[in-house]
């Protein structure tokens, strides 16, 4: 895993946000970032650290500068967040990337940073330089990352790109983990709670199978994806899965398309939900085959000897 990639991308997206920052930067004095972990000979700026407090009370720490970048506010990049009023004095406070709950963002491959935000922070930051470039939206993250990738803004894959699924407040536990995307069937969520993969390559297929049978009506419904994400999570109901297999004109050519982590399978109608408006231009990151002997195998069994649960989780 090209860990450093990741880094190198937010380094170079963000340069904006630094360029009127007026933090000091100084030769650091321990062994590494305190917010990533990284030695100081491994970070985009080698050798410079930024000094940053949590909190009033908080003691300083010694950071890089890639980490200290989600700290900075962004007068020009973002804009103005709110008005801070202490007796007698306002205080004009800018927005933060590291302050963005519930937003996300897209680092591509050209190293370019587009942010999500709920539509009230997008009104509050529509006019920063991001907004007026059209980088900020208020799109889901995902959503926005399906439409990146239908237009090509994400090619070539191979060369990495950076998916930011919460911004939030910890950007501590967001850069502690940061990861790259450099397949589709390992796409890496980066977000305040964690970094976890999902197989977007499998969901584009399952998303193509379930247009051949006719069922992208049933993509986004929890109903219909029931006894498949109850499985997931340990519920297995023998009954409403055979329920289910009836409902399915072809069973096996849609059961062998789906992610296999069972984390991927609780997420299916919501990744569906968002895949399904753009699935005619992703057709070119779509290439299923459908596995005849498993077919086969399905058409010659008798009815009471359906695949259990078990087998297919």
């Amino acid at each position: 895993m090209r860990r450093d990639l990741a880094y190198q991308r937010l380094f170079a997206a963000t340069t904006p946000f630094r360029a009127r920052a007026y933090a000091e930067h100084f030769t650091p004095s321990t062994p590494s970032c305190s917010c990533c972990s990284r030695r100081w000979s491994d970070v985009e700026a080698p050798f410079q650290a930024a000094s940053y407090s949590y909190g009033k009370s908080g003691q300083p720490e010694q950071v890089c500068l890639t980490c200290y970048t989600l700290r900075i506010p962004s007068e020009e990049m973002l804009g103005l967040e709110r008005y801070n009023k202490t007796g007698n004095t306002v205080t004009p406070i800018y927005g933060k990337l590291g302050m963005l709950v519930g937003s996300g963002g897209i680092i591509t491959p050209a190293n370019t940073l587009y942010v999500t935000l709920p539509p009230k922070l997008f009104e509050k930051y529509r006019d920063g330089k991001l907004g007026q470039a059209g980088q900020l939206s208020t799109e889901k993250p995902l959503a926005r990352l399906l439409a990146l990738l239908a237009s090509g803004e994400l090619n070539p894959l191979e060369k990495g790109f950076v998916y930011i699924e919460n911004w939030g407040r910890k950007a501590d536990v967001l850069l502690r983990n940061l990861r790259p995307t450099l397949s589709l069937q390992e796409v890496w969520c980066n977000s305040e709670q964690g970094t976890t993969p999902l197989n977007l390559a499998a969901m584009l297929k399952t998303a193509s199978v379930l247009v051949e049978q006719g069922l992208e009506k049933n993509a986004a419904q929890k109903t219909f994806w029931w006894p498949i994400t109850a499985a997931a999570r340990g519920q297995r109901n023998p009954q409403a899965f055979e329920e289910w297999v009836k409902k399915v004109p072809d069973p096996h050519a849609l059961l062998s398309v789906l992610p296999d982590d069972p984390f991927d399978r609780q997420k299916l109608p919501t990744v569906l939900r968002e895949i399904m408006p753009h699935l005619p231009a992703l057709k070119p990151y779509i290439n299923h085959q459908r596995q005849p002997t498993a077919l086969a195998a399905l058409e010659h069994q008798e009815p009471s000897l359906m695949p259990q649960q078990g087998s297919l989780f």
